[in-house]
């Protein structure tokens, strides 16, 4: 529990002391001033006192009201420049400490504390142990002996969870983030839910401050679902460029990977190979290294012939190599064939997919239309194709049927069936080309060989007969960087196979423990929470007469704990936009009421305390407000805190509260008053 015991503001001018103090009790207090008279500058220095002026929109004094840190006007007219101010702050949970801060000090940063460990303004021991600290600067949420916001996480008996970022990276919820739920300022505070909450990069940072608020199980579990995310995105990530390099070296080597695709999967790393295709079938890159260290064996084991000699035998080859380069060159021809027809069905099918969005598109647009009672004109109507956009012959139809054309919807799921349809056709044709393509690849360099072969033979045969034969020389030299290029090129292999095992290894982890996270990744009392929330929610709507939308309706949603409203169609509705400006702000109400029911129901971790500044916003009926109060004034073992002007009227003040339990603090005037004669030591 967080209770605010006193606050005290001192302030120092060249004329006097000046100041506010004041006690408060548990349960309600009301905090009753005219306009303009200081409630606002009394409900920013709470915040200021413990470091959560972030929900006023910055940092430091930057975010006090002048009278805090320029001047203060007392009486009406007469302005006293500010030398010094300071705001103490006792607060209580098991034990209570004072926390002293400085607006405008000529000698204390805004970032300095001081902690009091005890009752500095209610009992006024001046013997207090004390500390200094610090909050707005890095190591404010962690240093263990001197961040001040740590220490008051500590005091509420709060372990600052670790979440996510939009980065992926672990970090922890900050105090600054949860006081929204509890402590609602005027000027942004009552435009939305968590409005004036700051942004530190947070992933789903509202869902997460509910669940911490609530104390969830779901914490845990969506923890390690985002951890099992981000490892996922880092492997993969991995994954991919090792697989980039091993395709590297197929294309290299003119063999195609087998085995092993871009995405992780669970695989047997020995079965990742490289293969070619063959007139035979395939082969992998060993057996062919295999076969040209057998052919360049042979070479070597006999002297280089001359041309004399190997002329029967080049003539034959030749004739051999001519037969294989037609061949090969036909069936390059053939494929290349393939390919542009392959491309030209490709491009086809795209087209096609292209015509089905832009349909799709057309038909979602009017069925909004239709949904907000406007008309549409149908193509079909109209004869005319919604596919293809040619005419519709009538007489295809028998004259005496009446076939009447189908509704938008029925477009809608024909054009999305055609659009699935089609891009199984695309992902199938892409393959199909890209398989094209590295045979034509393959081919071309076949022939390229066989076109070197076959003109070191033609040399060979016009040489003189006594010299030695260049293509044995060239076949020789040709086998060995052959052998050599191929031999480096499995070894690279060999050596990426090696890092894909750990990778195989982590994914086959990763995927064990997705597998074992719930589907459901709410526990069985995650849900009672939700429900009982739910439930309060909808009760105090009904106790403050909202109307917008039957309350039946109405849910809290389960990814975001938002309010929201469903339709008997299943869609949803953020109850914002459903709702007028003064039922939004009963939304408000009910919503931070109701989280601090479901906490207390359920021991969980909010600190039963709320802090109100001008709630009656919008018009809000007296009626309204009054029940506002009511449904306030039954929270006794925890403590509100409402800052009000009721209109500057009594006759509003005593039709909200009569009959009521709270303590009144009345502020006449200003808040800032005379304090004193004597003017303070400010550099002491």
């Amino acid at each position: 529990m967080l209770k605010i015991n006193a606050i005290k503001i001192d302030i120092v001018t060249a004329d006097g002391n000046y100041g506010f103090e004041q006690s408060f009790t548990t349960g309600l207090n009301i905090i009753r001033g005219n306009n303009s008279s200081g409630k606002s500058s009394l409900f920013q220095a709470i915040l200021y006192a413990l470091g959560l002026e972030e929900l006023l929109g910055g940092k430091n004094e930057k975010t006090m009201q002048s009278v805090l840190k320029d001047q203060v006007e007392f009486p009406d007219s007469e302005f006293h420049k500010i030398l010094q101010s300071e705001v103490y702050l006792e607060i209580e949970n098991e034990e209570a400490i004072t926390i002293k801060r400085a607006i405008i000090s000529p000698t204390n940063n805004p970032k300095l504390l001081t902690v009091y460990y005890g009752k500095l303004l209610t009992e006024e021991d001046k013997n207090l142990r004390r500390q200094s600290m610090y909050i707005h600067d890095k190591g404010g949420a962690s240093d263990e002996i001197y961040g001040f916001h740590l220490f008051l996480a500590d005091f509420l008996g709060w372990e600052m969870p670790e979440v996510m970022n939009n980065q992926g990276q672990p970090t922890h919820l900050y105090l600054q983030q949860i006081a929204p739920l509890f402590m609602i300022e005027q000027k942004s505070g009552w435009s939305d839910f968590f409005a004036t909450m700051p942004y530190y990069g947070i992933k789903h940072a509202t869902s997460r401050i509910v669940e911490f608020i609530l104390n969830m199980d779901v914490f845990e579990n969506q923890k390690k679902k985002t951890e099992l995310i981000y490892r996922e995105e880092c492997l993969r990530e991995n994954w991919k460029t090792l697989y980039i390099k091993l395709s590297n070296i197929a294309r290299d080597t003119r063999y195609h990977l087998q085995g092993l695709n871009d995405r992780p999967s669970i695989l047997q790393v020995e079965e990742v190979a490289l293969l070619r295709d063959v007139d035979t079938g395939t082969i992998d890159i060993e057996t062919e290294v295999y076969a040209l260290r057998k052919e360049y064996s042979e070479l070597s084991a006999v002297e280089i012939r001359t041309v004399e000699d190997r002329a029967e035998f080049h003539e034959g080859e030749l004739n051999t190599l001519q037969a294989e380069l037609n061949q090969k060159s036909l069936s390059y021809d053939l494929i290349g064939s393939e390919f542009s027809l392959c491309q030209q069905q490709l491009e086809q099918y795209q087209e096609q997919l292209s015509d089905v969005d832009s349909d799709l598109h057309k038909n979602r647009s009017a069925l909004k239309i239709v949904t907000l009672g406007g008309e549409v004109r149908s193509e079909v109507a109209l004869l005319i194709c919604p596919t293809c956009h040619q005419p519709i012959e009538d007489s295809l139809l028998p004259h005496n049927v009446q076939e009447a054309p189908m509704s938008i919807e029925a477009n809608i799921n024909y054009l999305e069936s055609k659009k699935k349809m089609i891009e199984k056709y695309i992902q199938g044709q892409k393959q199909k080309c890209d398989e094209y393509g590295r045979k034509l690849d393959s081919l071309r360099k076949d022939l390229s060989d066989i076109r070197v072969r076959i003109r070191a033979i033609k040399r060979d045969l016009t040489e003189d007969s006594r010299m030695p034969s260049i293509s044995d020389i060239e076949r020789r030299l040709t086998l060995k960087n052959q052998i050599a290029f191929y031999e480096r090129k499995i070894s690279e292999f060999e050596e990426l196979k090696d890092e894909l095992t750990p990778l195989v290894r982590a994914y086959t982890a990763l995927y064990a423990e997705k597998q074992a996270l719930s589907v459901n990744i709410y526990s069985t009392k995650d849900e009672a929470k939700i429900n009982s929330f739910e439930t309060f929610f909808k009760a105090a709507l009904k106790e403050f007469k909202y109307e917008s939308k039957p309350v039946s309706t109405i849910r809290i949603s389960s990814d975001d704990y938002l309010p929201l409203t469903q339709l008997i169609t299943g869609e949803k509705y953020n109850i914002r936009f459903d709702s007028s400006a003064s039922d939004f702000i009963r939304c408000l109400w009910a919503y931070y009421i109701s989280l601090m029911q479901t906490s207390i129901q359920y021991g969980a971790n909010h600190p039963n305390l709320l802090m109100f500044d001008e709630p009656k916003q919008q018009d809000m009926s007296e009626e309204g407000f009054r029940t506002f109060l009511q449904k306030l004034s039954g929270f006794k073992a925890g403590q509100v805190l409402v800052f009000a002007s009721f209109e500057n009227k009594d006759e509003s003040f005593y039709a909200a509260t009569h009959d009521l339990p709270f303590n009144l603090i009345r502020i006449e005037g200003k808040l800032i008053k005379p304090m004193g004669n004597d003017i303070v030591n400010i550099y002491k």
